[in-house]
């Protein structure tokens, strides 16, 4: 695939923050995060398809993306080496308020397919349908992991609250 230079940085600028907010839900560490965005971008420049559309491209580089995060996360060194400052998950661009640094540790212990909706869903802003594309499922299947990653948070949450209120009280 030829792609203009001007083309090229169209999609890079329209979607780079985005597809940065993916990768950080999964890795929690900004340098890993931007490793990954560039990484996509060098497999899509070297890709042999032709999008039709905008969207076809986007949806691309998300994918990518997703892999990409999973397969670090799978990595040995990633699995062998954790650093301190990768214990309290923050997300970009918001204050630091303890709640959201809550919410966001409890979604990033949901099992990978529930996360990976979750981000897409609530961090970036996606419908149920650019999910599914994205995703490759059906749309009850996204509406389904969805409603599942919900209850498991919830249930996360209550029974911290739970355990808090237990030990505040003794």
């Amino acid at each position: 695939m030829k792609i203009s230079e001007e083309k090229f940085n169209y999609i890079y600028d329209t979607y780079l923050q985005e597809l940065f907010n993916v990768a950080y839900g999964y890795t929690k560490n900004i340098d890993d995060s931007n490793d990954i965005v560039h990484n996509a971008f060098v497999k899509f420049l070297k890709c042999n398809s032709d999008f039709k559309t905008d969207n076809d491209i986007k949806f691309f580089l998300i994918r990518v993306v997703i892999n990409e995060s999973l397969d670090l996360l799978k990595s040995y060194y990633k699995r062998r080496v954790v650093k301190s400052d990768e214990f309290l998950l923050t997300i970009p661009d918001q204050n630091n308020d303890d709640s959201l640094d809550e919410i966001a540790n409890t979604v990033s212990v949901l099992p990978e397919k529930y996360k990976t909706v979750i981000i897409l869903h609530y961090y970036n802003l996606m419908k149920v349908k650019d999910i599914a594309i994205t995703l490759k499922i059906s749309e009850t299947a996204v509406k389904k992991r969805l409603e599942r990653a919900r209850k498991l948070l919830k249930d996360i949450i209550e029974r911290k609250l739970k355990w808090l209120k237990i030990n505040y009280l003794n």
